[in-house]
Parts: C-alpha cells; sequence; structure tokens
C-alpha cells in the first residue's frame, strides 16, 4: 500500500489516535499501514480506490435516519451494521485521497416571510445542501435459496415520497467531527462514540462520516426499506467507492430506460407497516379503569395493597 509522504503522515497520525482510543497498545509501521487496516476489518484498494468491510442487514422499526452505523449506533431506526472503527474508516476514506465537505447548513430569511405566505408553501429558510466528494456504495450478499445479489445501496432504501427507490440523491462524504463529549474532557471522534457513521436524512451537527444530498433529505420521515433488502441479520459486504462503479452506471441507464418508457412512480404507499415504537419511546400504557363499585370496595379494604 502506497502513497505519497504527506497523505500517508496524515492518515497514520488519524489511525495511531483512533487505536490509542481503542487501546491498541501497537500502532502501524509505515510499510504495515494496509496489513493495519486489514486487520480493522478493512480493505483497502488504493488502485482501484475502494474500502470493503463487512456489514448486516438491521432490524430498523422507525423509519430510517441512517443507512449506516455500528453496534452503538441507532439501530432502531438504521439499514445496515458494521463492525469497523468510525475514525479508522475515516482514515481509509481519507487514504483514498478524498477531502471532508461540509454538512448542510441553515439560515433563517430575512426578512422572514409571513404567516400567510408560510401556509401557501413558502420556505422561511435558506437550505444550502451538503457538498463534497461524491462517494458509491454497493451491498453483496447471498440470499434465501444461496444465490450472490448485488445492488447498489440506494436500491435498499425506499422514497416514500414515491414509494420507489432512492432517486435522484448523492453521498457526501463530510468526515465528522472531533469535539470533548463534556465540558474540559479531551476531544474525541465523536463517531467512535455515537456509532452512527451515515444519514439518509440531514442531520446536525456533522458527527456522521457522510450524509445523503437530496432534495427531500430535509425530511426524516421519508425514507424506509425497499423489498429488495434481506432478511435481517442476513451478512454482507460493503465497498465504498470514489469513483461511479459500473454497477451504478448500469443502475442509472436502467431507470432511464423505465422513465423513457413511461413508467410512472408507484406514489407512497397506502399503508405503512405497524411498527412498535423504539426503545427510547415507548407508547403510552393504557390502563382500565376501575368501575366505581370496585373502587369503593379497594378503599374499604385499605386500598388495592390491602386487598
Amino acid at each position: 500500500m502506497t502513497m505519497n509522504p504527506s497523505s500517508w503522515s496524515l492518515v497514520l497520525t488519524l489511525f495511531v489516535g483512533a487505536c490509542l482510543a481503542a487501546q491498541e497498545p501497537t500502532p502501524p509501521a509505515k510499510g504495515d499501514l494496509g496489513a493495519a487496516f486489514k486487520q480493522a476489518g478493512l480493505e483497502v484498494d488504493l488502485a482501484a480506490k475502494t474500502v470493503t468491510l463487512k456489514a448486516k442487514m438491521s432490524r430498523p422499526i422507525d423509519l430510517l435516519e441512517y443507512v449506516l452505523i455500528t453496534r452503538q449506533g441507532k439501530s432502531h431506526e438504521a439499514l445496515l451494521v458494521v463492525e469497523a472503527q468510525p475514525s479508522i474508516l475515516n482514515a481509509a476514506l481519507l487514504a483514498l485521497g478524498l477531502t471532508p465537505g461540509t454538512n448542510v447548513s441553515f439560515k433563517e430569511k430575512d426578512p422572514l416571510p409571513s404567516e400567510e405566505e408560510v401556509r401557501n408553501g413558502v420556505d422561511w429558510l435558506i437550505v444550502t445542501p451538503p457538498q463534497g466528494p461524491q462517494i458509491w456504495f454497493t451491498a453483496a450478499w447471498n440470499d434465501a435459496e444461496g444465490k450472490r445479489q448485488e445492488r447498489v445501496l440506494d436500491d435498499l432504501v425506499m422514497d416514500l415520497s414515491t414509494g420507489d427507490v432512492l432517486e435522484g440523491g448523492d453521498w457526501i462524504y463530510i468526515g465528522g467531527r472531533m469535539a470533548a463529549p463534556y465540558r474540559g474532557e479531551p476531544e474525541v471522534f465523536i463517531a467512535d462514540l455515537e456509532g452512527n457513521l451515515m444519514s439518509c436524512c440531514y442531520l446536525d451537527p456533522s458527527n456522521h462520516l457522510v450524509t445523503l444530498r437530496h432534495e427531500r433529505a430535509r425530511s426524516d420521515q421519508n425514507w424506509w426499506v425497499t423489498d429488495a433488502c434481506p432478511e435481517a441479520g442476513t451478512e454482507m459486504v460493503l465497498t465504498i467507492h470514489t469513483q461511479k462503479p459500473k454497477l451504478a452506471v448500469e443502475r442509472e441507464a436502467r431507470l432511464a430506460k423505465e422513465r423513457a418508457a413511461g413508467k410512472q412512480p408507484k406514489g407512497p404507499p397506502k399503508d405503512l407497516p405497524a411498527f412498535p415504537a423504539s426503545s427510547d419511546n415507548p407508547p403510552p400504557v393504557k390502563r382500565d379503569e376501575p368501575k366505581k363499585d370496585e373502587l369503593k370496595k379497594d378503599q374499604k379494604k385499605g386500598g388495592p395493597r390491602g386487598a
């Protein structure tokens, strides 16, 4: 694994920092960086400009906010789970020559539109979409019959506004951020703590590494899984590409052909599955009120505890 000296120095610094944070005692030597990435669960191919890692299909029970997380991440609203340490994955992406971009930003209009204008659809915010290098993702797995499947990741994400696969979006590398978890503590790579790597909606601050750029990415209620997704727990191989892969080119051609043939969007699904509430937002427990005669009887006995 070879790269220019300045790039190697930056990546090595980040890699060593990540190793120390994970209590790995021996930082890699210059010639061992490729082997060190491999030991961390990443296959880094500088010639192909790709990073490959293992993933598993998650079991989301809420609409998607994240496409990629670690075990610490928000699994109830995420598509895939990986084992890789976020800061080391970030170092691998930097090793491919990527430069972090900027996250979405919001600014109130001055002057603000009137209440009537807002009711009529006038936006009161100026939204600057994420800017930075575009990357692509492909996922491969064996289905229930043992047949190998390989898809562009966008085929696994449903746009609820159309009822079809995600289309017209770009995955933008923003690189995450360093910050102190608490006042007075040293800075850490926040994605290592939170475990959230890649979002399909606009989230701030920039704790994640990758975000979707899309006209409907402002909504965190617009994204779900498609029928192409395998069963929860299915082992997958995820590849991150810094150059558009053949599979993505073929997908674009297929979708363009379908539109030219007159295919229309399915439209929003009539009914979404009945999702249980996530563990951090449990549903209220409805308790039957006691009948008046039963309440009087309990009171005579000293209340329910004395019954």
